[in-house]
Formats: C-alpha cells, structure tokens, sequence
C-alpha cells in the first residue's frame, strides 16, 4: 500500500511540475498576444514619417503618434520602415487572433493545475493505515482521470491489470466522474458489481448499446442537469440511435437496476425509470482539454 501511495505522490508530482511549466509558456504567450494594439500603434508611427530609416538597425526611436511619446523599437535591419510596418502590422494581427484563444487555454489549465493540486493535498491528508483496496481503487481511478495517460499502478508483477482497476470507458467533467461500458459482459460488470447504490444509471431507450454510470459519491446532492444531459449524450453516441437526430434516455439509481437470473450479457432490469430526450454527441467533441494538447 505504501509504495503504491509512493507513487501516486511521484506522478502527481511530475504533472504539477509538467503543467506549471506550460501555464508560464502560455501566460507568455497570452502577454504577448495582448500586445496587438500597441503593434498597431508602432506600424502606424513608423509609415507616418518619411524620414523614418531602418536600414542596417536593429532598434529605431519613434514617437507613437497615438500616445505622443519617444520609444525604442526593435526592426528587421534589411528592411526599410514601410517593410518593417507591415511586419508589425502582421503581429498585431495574429495578436487580436490569438488573444482570446489564449486566454481559454491560460484558464483551462489553471483550472486543471488546480485539480491537480487539489489531488495532492487529498493525498497529503490520506492516512495510510486507513486505506483498504477500495479506496485504493479509487484513489487511482481519480489519478486515472485527471492524468489519462497514465498507467495503472494496480497490478501484478508480470504488467497485468489488476482486476480492481475499472476497465471501462472513462471520462471526467466538473468534479463528476462518468463510466462507459464497452461490451456486453462490460455492461453487466458496469451495472451489477461496480456500480454504488446511489450512481446514476443510463441506457438508451429501445434500442442496443453500452450501459453508463455516472458516480455519485455517498452524500453528494443530485447530478447536475448538465452532467446528466452530457452521460445521456454519450449514451446514445455508443448505441444504435448514434445517428438518429434525437433519443430517449432512461435513467434511474442504480440501486434499482438487477440482473434477472440466467439473463443474456449485457441484459438488466431497471425499475423507477425517469428519460431525458437528447441528441447524440461524440465525447471528443465534449471532452476538449486544451491543457492535454
């Protein structure tokens, strides 16, 4: 136990590293996009007089004829100033482009940073006497899901997963973690063994396709409207209604959902179903994370 805490403290802590590193690349970038007004300003100033030489410099005084004040900019030494205003004017374009795409990519991962950070101070708080399989299980489900790439630490000595880790489909959005079967046996494991009592079942209504479970931990409120409209998308994406404009989704607790004896893979019953009627949506198309780019 204590050597698989060891590390998940080794790899949360190669990510925080990784990903601050690339925050400080994009607020350097989001800085200098934000410049695009005063590139403007500098290829303005420098085609507003003709006396104005560049030629075999590195670096000019203009007076920026927007604010009236003396400043030293740097120029391209084998062009003239109307060559050399273009390329500003060619900066200040891209910048305005680039700003606001910038700023959502400065945002997103400050916001993954923060999940990550938060998952080390959970870990800091763990008492490691305390921890059994299914903790564990879940620990790594959560490193899992902010660090997709990363290998399960739960296994045998040959590399073989262990049974414990869910080899499910597996996405997470705002704090909730959504669970795909990819098969039928997968279904019947997702719905029957995996599945807590108060998780969210999904499945599309009259038509074949992969069971979806939405966890809820014990004591959290209801699902959010969105992250139950999202689960509902995805399922009817991995159903036979993939290409149908619209779908029923029927959804209950799963402590509602059984297996009938003898029943077929894949084949449960649900009872005190409520649907939601949705269109289907591939999860690459919901799941962008500018911070994995």
């Amino acid at each position: 136990m204590d050597e698989l805490i060891d590390r998940f403290y080794s790899q949360i802590n190669n990510s925080i590293n990784k990903v601050s590193k690339k925050l400080q690349k994009q607020e350097q970038e989001l800085i200098e996009a934000q410049k695009h007004s005063w590139y403007k300003q500098v290829a303005d100033s420098l085609l507003a007089s003709n006396e104005i030489n560049t030629r075999g410099l590195s670096q000019i005084k203009i007076i920026n004829i927007h604010t009236r004040e003396e400043e030293t900019v740097s120029v391209n030494p084998r062009f003239d100033a109307p060559a050399n205003a273009r390329l500003y004017y060619k900066k200040a374009k891209k910048g305005a482009r680039s700003e606001e795409i910038n700023r959502k990519k400065v945002a997103a991962t400050n916001d993954y940073l923060t999940r990550l950070n938060g998952f080390y101070q959970k870990l800091e708080k763990t008492n490691k006497d305390e921890i059994d399989k299914n903790k564990l299980m879940e620990m790594e489900t959560e490193l899992r899901a902010l660090i997709p790439d990363n290998k399960s630490h739960l296994s045998d000595k040959k590399g073989r997963a262990n049974s414990t880790t869910p080899p499910f489909r597996h996405f997470y959005t705002n704090g909730w973690d959504i669970y795909v079967g990819k098969s039928d046996s997968q279904n019947d494991q997702l719905s029957v063994r995996f599945a807590a009592p108060s998780d969210i079942w999904l499945h599309v209504a009259a038509h074949p396709g992969s069971h979806v479970l939405i966890r809820r931990p014990k004591g959290r409120p209801a699902v959010p409207e969105n992250i139950l409209k999202t689960a509902a998308q995805i399922a009817v994406w991995f159903s036979k209604a993939k290409h149908a404009s619209f779908a029923e989704v029927n959804y209950t607790e799963a402590r509602f959902v059984r297996k009938r004896r003898h029943a077929p893979a894949g084949e449960v019953i649900a009872e005190r179903c409520k649907s939601i009627r949705v269109s289907p949506r591939s999860p690459q198309d919901i799941f962008k994370k500018p911070f994995m780019e």
